[in-house]
């Protein structure tokens, strides 16, 4: 009997169901909801506030420099005086060439008046008409040399002038090249002036986004000092051929609505709207490769990942556009992609 009652823990331990393994923790994984994004286009491009009218100003003619009377980012008004030569060498050419006005004055005075008494002794018959011909000649060719320098001296003068620089319209100065003192040629530029108004970014467009650049209608463009608003801007200009170092295009975007927040030499980026583009950009960490064959992880309604083929069109950075197998509203995993099983359940982060 007392053996019966200790080997009674024994027979109902061995009838007791065996208990069920603890339930395997769902992996946790990072989503990402196809068509949820802003429909733009997925190239960004960096590039900086300029003018729609920039040019260099220079000196017309040679010299040195004695002063100059801007600073960078200065606003100057049309016919401000900006930067002045040393004119003593074209004063002293100026003072030369009056003294030849004068002296050719006299001749041709002097000319005229023995023209017209050898006219009037032709007329009484005491000269030949030969010695006034003579006389008109030397009358007319001294009005030549007369009419001669003062024309010389009227370039003298503008050449004194020019030794004065002069702001041929209102703007910023965006560059200075000038120093008191540099000797600098005819037509060196000193300075650039930005013309007041329009406003552009230029940017730079890699050779395998060139064609979606040109699709596009219409930018957004986003200044890095004031994230939070969003400007529209246009094509104006794009350049035919590539440049040779870089292999990228220039463009110029204007922006349509600037305001007083949109100043020069600001950094900004644009981003494409491409309208009518029904593609869809992923993550490169989305993608999965199985039998050869790109796939991403879908998730379905019950919480379940299953490997979907995709068709990839181009990859364009960090991301790759996807132009067959998903459809907009579709999930898919962008994180943790390399230790699911088809069919595993998941725990989406948010």
């Amino acid at each position: 009997m007392n053996k019966f009652f200790l080997l009674l823990p024994l027979l109902l331990a061995a009838c007791e169901k065996p208990s069920a393994p603890p339930p395997e923790p769902l992996r946790p994984v990072k989503t990402l909801q196809v068509g949820a994004t802003p429909a733009q286009g997925g190239l960004s491009l960096a590039g900086e506030v300029r003018a729609r009218h920039e040019a260099p100003l220079a000196f017309r003619v040679a010299g040195k420099i004695t002063e100059c009377k801007f600073n960078l980012g200065d606003t100057v008004q049309h016919g401000q005086l900006l930067a002045r030569l040393d004119p003593e060498d074209y004063r002293l050419s100026e003072q030369a060439s009056a003294a030849s006005v004068a002296e050719n004055k006299s001749g041709q005075t002097l000319a005229e008046a023995e023209l017209t008494r050898f006219r009037s002794l032709h007329e009484k018959g005491f000269v030949s008409a030969a010695m006034l011909d003579q006389k008109q000649a030397a009358a007319d060719a001294a009005r030549a040399k007369a009419e001669a320098a003062l024309s010389s001296r009227e370039q003298k003068t503008r050449q004194l002038d020019y030794t004065r620089l002069l702001a041929d319209s209102d703007g910023i100065v965006t560059a200075k090249e000038c120093n008191a003192g540099q000797v600098v040629n005819a037509g060196q530029p000193v300075l650039y002036l930005a013309q007041k108004g329009e406003k552009e970014i230029a940017v730079h467009v890699p050779e395998g986004s060139l064609a979606d650049f040109r699709a596009s209608r219409s930018f957004a463009v986003a200044l890095n000092a004031h994230s939070t608003k969003t400007y529209t801007g246009v094509l104006r200009e794009l350049a035919a051929a590539a440049d040779p170092a870089t292999r990228t295009y220039a463009a110029r975007i204007t922006v349509k609505d600037a305001d007083s927040s949109v100043l020069l030499g600001m950094s900004a980026t644009v981003h494409l709207r491409v309208e009518g583009d029904s593609s869809i950009r992923l993550p490169l960490g989305a993608i999965v490769s199985r039998d050869n064959q790109p796939r991403v992880w879908k998730v379905d309604e019950a919480g379940a990942v299953h490997a979907t083929p995709i068709s990839i069109d181009r990859v364009e950075g960090d991301s790759v556009r996807v132009t067959g197998g998903l459809n907009p509203g579709d999930r898919v995993v962008t994180a943790g992609t390399n230790l699911l099983r088809d069919g595993e359940k998941v725990k989406l982060l948010p």
